[in-house]
């Protein structure tokens, strides 16, 4: 009997389309597995409200709208992939806000966020102007989420770049990009 197909979410999450990141994203999928699905959304086009904690003052509502639509995404993916410019050390705003909306539905009544989450990987493609240990803390807080939801850390695929196609100048990013997907560690 064979497994299912794996079902990547792709997150884009730059404030810039078809920046150096995405272009690192896309690299990488090409070279998925043949049986692997994907979906790519954009995070820009489906806005969050701003998050407001509501652990101690009720519960959280079932979620709608664009709320809705990126948790049923997230459910059904087997693999999430964050892919993020790193801006001041960490996620752009619209990946925080994702992660963000985690907290809530966790705490959906009858949603069973966390145990649904379990089974699945997360990863993180980020490209940035400076050196890699600048992307530490970024990568240290999606570590630690993946453990927290007791989920896969996939690993995170790092490149250099800041002017609109710099990525393509990165050849060891492009070269690890091949089989980011293909090793359990990611890199």
């Amino acid at each position: 009997m064979s497994l299912p197909p794996r079902r990547f979410l792709f997150l884009l999450s730059s404030t810039r389309r078809l920046g150096n990141t995405e272009q690192l994203a896309y690299c990488a999928a090409h070279h998925l597995p043949v049986p692997a699905e994907q979906q790519w959304l954009h995070l820009l086009d489906y806005p969050l409200p701003d998050f407001v904690d509501l652990r101690h003052r009720g519960t959280f509502p079932t979620p709608t709208g664009n709320a809705k639509l990126l948790l049923d995404a997230t459910l059904d993916a087997t693999d999430i992939v964050l892919i993020a410019p790193l801006y001041w050390y960490s996620l752009p705003v619209p990946a925080k806000l994702y992660l963000d909306y985690w907290s809530a539905w966790l705490r959906t009544p009858n949603l069973d966020f966390r145990q649904k989450m379990q089974c699945k990987s997360l990863w993180a493609i980020v490209v940035s102007s400076g050196e890699r240990a600048e992307a530490q803390p970024l990568e240290d807080a999606l570590k630690l989420s993946a453990q927290y939801m007791k989920m896969a850390w996939g690993g995170m695929l790092f490149g250099t770049g800041s002017r609109p196609n710099d990525i393509q100048f990165d050849a060891p990013a492009l070269q690890r990009a091949k089989s980011f997907f293909l090793t359990p560690a990611g890199n």
